[in-house]
C-alpha cells in the first residue's frame, strides 16, 4: 500500500494472509491501480474462479514455465500502465471541471465547493468571512472596439492580479465574461477593504496596447460578509455582495462598495 506497486505476483498460500485475501486488501484501494498474478497449484476450476472473482487479474498453475511467468508480466506491465494513463487524464479533466479555461483560475462549481466547507469553519470558530464581487468596468466596449483577443488579455491580466493578492488560505474564481468572485478569512472589514483597493489600484494602474492605442481599464467591487455562530448560504453573500457592485457601478463605477 505504501509503494503502490504496477504488478503484484503472490502464492495462494503465504504466511498470515492467503493470495486471496491480499487480493481483496489490493482492490479496496480505488484510487489505484495494480495488476495481481496469482499463483496456485491448484487446477480446480472453481478455486481458479474465486481468486479472479476476489480480484486477481491472472493466475499460473505451479508449476510453471519462467518464460511464460515473464510473458503474463509484460501483459499486466501494458494493462497496468493503460491504467496509470486513464487515471492522469481523469485527474486532468477534474481540474479542468473546476478551472476557467481562459484565466485557470477555479470557476464556480469549485468557489462554491470550497466556500461550503469554509463557512462551516468560520461559523464553528466565529472568524470573519468575506465573499467580495468584482466587475470589470465598460469591457463590452473593449471587445466592440480592439476584438475579443484584447478582451481576452484584459480579463487574464486582471486574473492574475487576483491571483497574486489572494492567500493561499482564500480563494479566488471567474465566474464567468467579465465577472470574478474573491473569497477572504480571519480578517476584519477595514483589512478586507484594504485587500481589495490594492487590487483595484493595480488594475487602474495597468496600461494595454490595443491597435497602437494606449487602452485603460478599471473594476468596480461588492463586498458582503459574515461572523457569527450561523453561517449563511454561500449564495446570499454572493446576492448580498453583487448588490453592493451594483452600488458601486451606479455611483460611477472603479469603487468598492459593502452590502448595507
Amino acid at each position: 500500500m505504501e509503494h503502490r506497486p504496477a504488478i503484484i505476483i503472490t502464492d495462494w498460500e503465504i504466511p498470515d494472509v492467503t493470495g486471496i485475501e491480499l487480493c481483496g486488501e489490493v482492490r479496496r484501494d480505488r484510487n489505484y491501480y495494480t495488476y495481481v498474478i496469482l499463483l496456485t497449484s491448484n487446477t480446480e476450476k472453481d478455486q481458479i474462479v474465486e481468486g479472479l472473482a476476489a480480484g486477481a487479474d491472472d493466475y499460473l498453475t505451479k508449476p510453471f514455465h519462467p518464460g511464460e511467468l515473464l510473458a503474463r508480466v509484460a501483459v499486466g506491465r501494458r494493462i497496468a500502465e493503460l491504467h496509470q494513463e486513464i487515471q492522469a487524464k481523469n485527474r486532468l479533466l477534474e481540474e479542468m471541471a473546476l478551472s476557467d479555461p481562459l484565466t485557470g483560475l477555479p470557476n464556480r462549481r469549485a468557489v462554491e465547493h470550497w466556500a461550503a466547507r469554509e463557512l462551516k469553519g468560520a461559523a464553528r470558530h466565529r472568524f470573519p468571512f468575506w465573499v467580495v464581487m468584482a466587475d470589470l468596468d465598460r469591457f463590452k466596449s473593449i471587445n466592440d472596439t480592439y476584438g475579443h483577443a484584447a478582451g481576452d488579455i484584459v480579463l487574464k491580466r486582471f486574473a492574475e492580479l487576483l491571483k497574486i493578492n489572494t492567500r493561499a488560505s482564500n480563494i479566488c474564481a471567474r465566474l464567468g465574461g467579465e465577472e470574478f468572485v474573491l473569497a477572504l478569512t480571519h480578517i476584519d472589514q477595514h483589512g478586507a477593504q484594504t485587500a481589495v483597493e490594492r487590487i483595484r489600484l493595480q488594475f487602474e494602474d495597468e496600461r494595454f496596447t490595443f491597435a497602437e492605442r494606449e487602452v485603460r481599464a478599471t473594476a468596480s467591487f461588492g463586498i458582503a460578509g459574515f461572523q457569527g455562530n450561523k453561517a449563511p448560504e454561500f449564495q446570499q453573500l454572493v446576492q448580498d455582495a453583487d448588490a453592493a457592485l451594483y452600488v458601486a457601478k451606479s455611483s460611477g463605477r472603479n469603487r468598492i462598495e459593502f452590502a448595507s
